[in-house]
């Protein structure tokens, strides 16, 4: 008999290491199936050592060891995997097996025997690189191109991985002549069967390979990987929005780093962080980088203050946009209008007691969606739909005030304007699915002289040139406390610019605001340079590293819960906020930030306290947004 130790690979264990009986031995780094309260789970083998050698141990366990019955162990991941997955769950104060349940397929966990089995380790005797690269989308991939040929011509493969998939769909359109048949594609997306059938034909491939897959597939085990590229690395999708908080990316580099790989952070804007390390030299430019965002569209910019209607008081879209799309539908063309927010106004304001009308099951602004009589409002956050004839909770008054633009505003006022006009809207409520998505975009991309009216959710699904584009409105971004805001936008509009040939033209009522020139201009270099100042003298991302930990329950539970935090840290200071949203389905959310210097982090006796605070606290690092 044997005492095992494993590493469950499931989310939602607190404990990294358990212990389990078992008939035979299995080797180190193997991968069995255990049993974990009401389930099979898949688990890494830590330690196998014969019962007679561990007698001390299990006198003194304070629990009762279960039994594993059969024992069929499979080296199915290179050791590295594993050790890196360990080093990284320190950094996210997250269990060793919630990261493994982040970067292993569950249809590889499922069928481990059906794999084949790996052998031996990596041999690394190069000196590597970490590089970055910001090229528009062509130049990107003519490099990667190139560098992929060079790897192969050395019998050595290229990992690419990518944030979504309509992303790695994207990149399969570059590689469709010339490497398409040594090129494996992995995503979510994919059925179990599928999954299977091309992890087993990658491993089995005897000739270099390129993997494009999104990050849950790096534990495929080839060990002739000498290259990751990490593309379109501004994508806040790397980020996991559930516990561990995983950063991919992060993990990627810490790959590449540990296993001698060469490593290329690519986007045709990268973020502040990464431009930041280049410029202290942690990272090397593979080649010049593109300060200037180029775009054969004419720019315009319209001040919208100066756009008043003398009924309303101000108007929703400018005469030029009007003008625009009624020549777009002349001349047959295709234009994109973004808005920044689904329905028809964002929000609604009480003419009386000035409060914003919002969701009695969460705390979230109730948005107004339909058209004539068939109006309502809806509460984004959870669902709940509200009767058009809603009064003001606070006050009872009928006099409310709907604010701000949406898609459904935008699409109203075309059709008012430019009668006849076809228009596709897409958001969160036309796009159901990946599939409708999809559906959506290829029946504007089909129908000529069409407007699409979208959110920033439309930008994942345009791959291809349109004529003319338009910024409806996005001023609303503005009043959101995150630090990231500024970046975002000025993303937006440089995507904007990049996919269109004719006219661009952005409507605001903030014309000052620095990040709209830049992003108008295409001008990186002075928003990059802006934005680093801004975040030098508030302490943020990149000079500072920030913890975030929430908690969510009854309003008193949730504050208690904060003081006891605040006792259990107090060697740290700890900003105690109630979330943006504060309430959802009747549960208050509190958070506390932690913010340290770069070099402070991981800190072991903080590290300590937090992997010892209870489950009810959500512990994320180096969050997207602290709100």
């Amino acid at each position: 008999m044997y005492l095992i130790k494993v590493i469950p690979i499931a989310r939602g264990i607190n404990a990294d290491i358990l212990s389990y009986w078992s008939p035979e031995s299995a080797p180190k780094g193997s991968v069995i199936k255990v049993p974990l309260r009401k389930r099979i789970v898949g688990a890494i083998v830590v330690s196998s050592e014969h019962a007679l050698d561990a007698k001390s141990e299990i006198r003194g366990a304070e629990f009762e060891v279960k039994k594993i019955e059969k024992v069929k162990p499979r080296q199915i991941f290179l050791p590295e995997f594993f050790k890196i997955a360990e080093e990284i769950s320190r950094y996210y104060a997250a269990s060793v097996g919630s990261i493994l349940f982040s970067l292993i397929p569950s249809a590889i966990l499922a069928d481990t025997d059906k794999l084949p089995q790996i052998e031996g380790g990596l041999k690394r005797n190069k000196i590597r690189e970490s590089y970055v690269l910001q090229k528009p989308d062509d130049d990107r991939y003519a490099h990667y191109k190139s560098l992929i040929r060079e790897r192969f011509a050395k019998k050595q493969s290229v990992f690419m991985v990518m944030p979504t998939i309509e992303d790695i769909k994207r990149a399969c359109n570059y590689f469709e002549k010339g490497i398409e048949q040594y090129t494996y594609v992995l995503h979510g997306g994919l059925t179990r069967v599928e999954i299977l059938k091309i992890w087993k034909k990658a491993l089995e491939d005897a000739h270099p390979i390129v993997i494009v897959a999104t990050g849950t597939f790096l534990s495929l085990p080839r060990n002739d990987i000498t290259l990751y590229i990490v593309e379109r690395e501004n994508s806040r999708a790397y980020k996991d929005q559930s516990r561990p908080f995983l950063d991919e990316r992060l993990f990627v580099e810490k790959l590449a780093v540990d296993t001698g790989a060469d490593i290329i952070f690519g986007d045709s804007y990268l973020r502040v962080e990464t431009l930041y390390r280049q410029e202290m030299d942690e990272l090397v430019e593979y080649a010049p980088l593109s300060m200037r965002s180029l775009s054969t569209a004419r720019d315009t910019l319209i001040n919208m203050k100066d756009k008043k209607d003398g009924v309303k008081g101000f108007n929703i879209l400018s005469s030029e946009l009007i003008e625009l799309a009624r020549k777009n539908k002349e001349e047959s063309g295709l234009m994109f209008i973004f808005a920044g927010r689904k329905g028809l106004s964002p929000s609604t304001v009480c003419s009386d007691c000035e409060s914003v009308v919002s969701c009695d099951n969460c705390s979230s602004p109730l948005v107004l969606h339909g058209s004539g009589e068939k109006r309502f409002y809806l509460c984004n956050r959870c669902g709940k739909r509200y009767s058009s004839e809603t009064k003001c909770r606070d006050c009872g008054s009928w006099r409310l005030q709907p604010l701000g633009i949406g898609t459904e505003t935008v699409e109203e006022e075309l059709r008012k304007e430019i009668p006849g006009i076809s228009i596709v809207r897409f958001d969160k409520l036309s796009m159901t699915s990946h599939k409708k998505a999809l559906m959506l975009a290829e029946k504007w991309y089909t129908s000529p002289g069409s407007v699409l009216v979208g959110t920033e959710l439309a930008l994942l699904y345009l791959d291809k040139p349109i004529d003319t584009s338009a910024v409806a409105s996005l001023d609303a971004f503005f009043s959101i406390p995150d630090f990231r805001i500024n970046e975002k936008i000025f993303s937006i509009i440089l995507r904007m610019r990049s996919i269109t040939r004719k006219e661009f033209l952005l409507q605001t009522r903030k014309p000052d605001e620095p990040v709209l020139t830049y992003g108008i201009k295409g001008n990186i270099i002075d928003f990059y340079r802006s934005e680093v100042e801004e975040r030098r003298r508030a302490v943020f991302p990149p000079f500072a590293v920030f913890i975030k930990i929430s908690y969510t329950g009854k309003r008193e539970d949730a504050l208690n819960a904060m003081e006891k935090l605040k006792g259990t840290l107090s060697d740290w200071t700890v900003t105690v906020f109630p979330a943006f949203i504060a309430t959802i389905k009747n549960q208050f959310i509190m958070n506390a930030l932690v913010k340290l210097h770069p070099g402070e982090w991981p800190n072991e006796e903080l590290l300590e306290k937090l992997r010892a605070l209870s489950p009810s606290y959500a512990i994320n690092v180096d969050p997207e947004s602290v709100i």
